[in-house]
């Protein structure tokens, strides 16, 4: 990082950023705020930079929701998690390096660090193959082994808060005091115990860790689909479903999976073990190329291969207002030297794409996709299709989609089970007006309540009407599209086009009926 004048700075920053908003903060704490990553359940996440501090660090930065922060003690926990968990080996987690838990709002600052969740690999790649699998399996372990040695529990260990970058798999975003709504974001990750009520505890991250394993290795949640409450009975009640999970692991995943805690092993047993499993099956080779390091580096090494990362974009950094000293509570106790995403929140992910726009790309994509859609009268909204018809160009758009209206009553009648994607879109046909396919841009922005579409498989959240209600990013959303199944939405535009002519899509919400409404 190089300082251009006493105004501007000049830093890499990850390629996928969102602007500013209005809303937005312009500092947080000590941090000039850059970018908007994401929003989530328990907060926003932006990328930001300490203008007073000689380092050329990007760092994520949280502001708290404080609706779930409205007394002393609350807040006096909340400090006391934070400082603990910023004391944590962060080669496997990435912890908090400063935070404030008295400001309003309330923030956290973390490492920036490129990588997919893991959630994310799944949907697109489907189960992994036992090299990597195994690698996974002993990287969280390390992880959690590292929080656990300092007497913490993550207590909300599942594949959206996996981020697996080209060195290894990091852990992000324990559970932190004041969250009442974990429990209906993470239900099909959580311990029996942890249905019942009980806090966070070391025997509940080994049980998250065989259900994330267990995820990894089939493709599959092991406990199946269904709302909260459904997924709860099944994991107090019924065998996790590891068909397809390879067959060293397995003995291991089914001990994890116990339902009592007392039953379950130790991390450093998962560990031991997950190390044991991978030399039993490369023994031979591993000895013969002498890879130095610990078992889990030897282990990455061989296996840990194929994960991409996004180069990162050099930028001019304005510092008008920005404060001139620190105020967080907390220092800076990780030095800046790496460029690191820690992309935190449940339902924040980073999709590996690079925001770029217009230029030469776009218009090649122009000229190659349908013909875009007249700009609409004003605010409107539409019932749409997106993913049937193939998209141009899935890094930069424009989204191309169909209008939509649901087939009569009885013309295509659920089976009672929760319909697929496929089977969903199935009960929806072309509108009679709509013609070619249309196209518009969708603002990173916009406001999207998803369904399922973005969500771990078999995650399901909707209204009494089927309406999606858990909140991401616009961003999100077009991370999604580049990859993703089917989505029927209802898209609500922008009064006005966008320079180019397109209409704009401000506002998103998935519509996904489960079966048995």
């Amino acid at each position: 990082m190089s300082r251009r004048s006493e105004r501007t700075m000049s830093v890499l920053v990850p390629p996928n950023l969102v602007p500013l908003a209005a809303e937005d903060p312009r500092t947080v704490g000590p941090y000039v705020v850059i970018g908007r990553i994401g929003s989530g359940r328990t907060g926003t996440v932006y990328a930001a930079v300490n203008p007073t501090v000689a380092s050329d660090a990007v760092l994520a930065v949280k502001t708290l929701h404080s609706s779930h922060l409205t007394d002393d003690w609350t807040r006096a926990e909340l400090e006391r998690r934070l400082h603990a968990l910023s004391a944590v080996d962060g080669r496997c987690y990435v912890p908090p390096v400063a935070f404030d838990a008295y400001a309003t709002p309330p923030w956290l600052a973390m490492p920036y660090t490129s990588g997919v969740p893991l959630a994310q690999y799944a949907r697109k790649r489907g189960a992994m193959g036992a090299g990597r699998l195994i690698a996974l399996a002993a990287g969280i372990a390390e992880g959690l082994q590292a929080l656990h040695g300092s007497g913490l529990a993550h207590g909300d260990l599942k594949p959206s808060n996996i981020l697996l970058s080209s060195s290894g798999p990091r852990i992000l975003d324990c559970a932190l005091p004041g969250d009442a709504t974990a429990l209906r974001q993470s239900a099909a990750w959580m311990s029996p115990e942890r249905h019942r009520g009980e806090p966070p505890s070391q025997s509940g991250d080994v049980f998250a860790w065989g259900a994330v394993v267990a995820f990894a290795a089939t493709g599959r949640l092991p406990f199946g689909l269904g709302e909260p409450e459904v997924l709860a009975a099944r994991v107090a009640d019924t065998e996790p479903d590891l068909d397809g999970v390879p067959a060293d692991l397995v003995p291991l995943l089914r001990r994890a999976l116990s339902k009592q805690a007392g039953a379950r092993p130790s991390v450093r047993e998962l560990l031991g073990a997950a190390i044991a499993v991978w030399e039993r099956a490369s023994i031979a080779e591993a000895a013969e190329h002498g890879v130095p390091g610990t078992a889990v580096t030897r282990l990455l090494s061989r296996e840990w291969q194929g994960i991409v990362e996004p180069a990162w974009l050099p930028r001019v950094i304005h510092l008008d207002g920005a404060p001139s000293g620190g105020r967080g509570r907390v220092p800076l106790v990780v030095g800046g030297a790496a460029l690191a995403l820690a992309l935190i929140g449940g339902g924040i992910w980073a999709g590996v794409s690079a925001l770029t726009g217009g230029g030469a790309a776009e218009q090649a994509a122009a000229d190659s996709t349908p013909s875009a859609s007249p700009a609409p009268e004003g605010p409107r909204t539409a019932v749409v299709r997106f993913g049937e018809v193939p998209q141009p160009d899935p890094v930069d758009g424009p989204w191309v989609y169909t209008e939509v209206e649901r087939v009569e009553e009885g013309a295509a009648a659920p089976t009672g089970e929760i319909p697929t994607q496929q089977e969903w879109s199935g009960q929806w046909e072309d509108a009679e007006a709509s013609g070619d396919p249309l196209e518009a841009r969708i603002a990173p922005d916009a406001e999207v309540l998803c369904a399922r579409f973005c969500l771990t498989p078999g995650q399901l959240y909707t209204d009494e009407e089927g309406r999606g209600t858990f909140e991401v990013t616009g961003q999100d959303f077009i991370n999604y599209l580049s990859w993703g199944d089917v989505v029927i939405a209802e898209v609500t535009y922008a009064e006005e086009e966008t320079e180019d002519g397109l209409p704009e899509i401000v506002r998103i919400t998935e519509l996904y009926r489960p079966a048995d409404r």
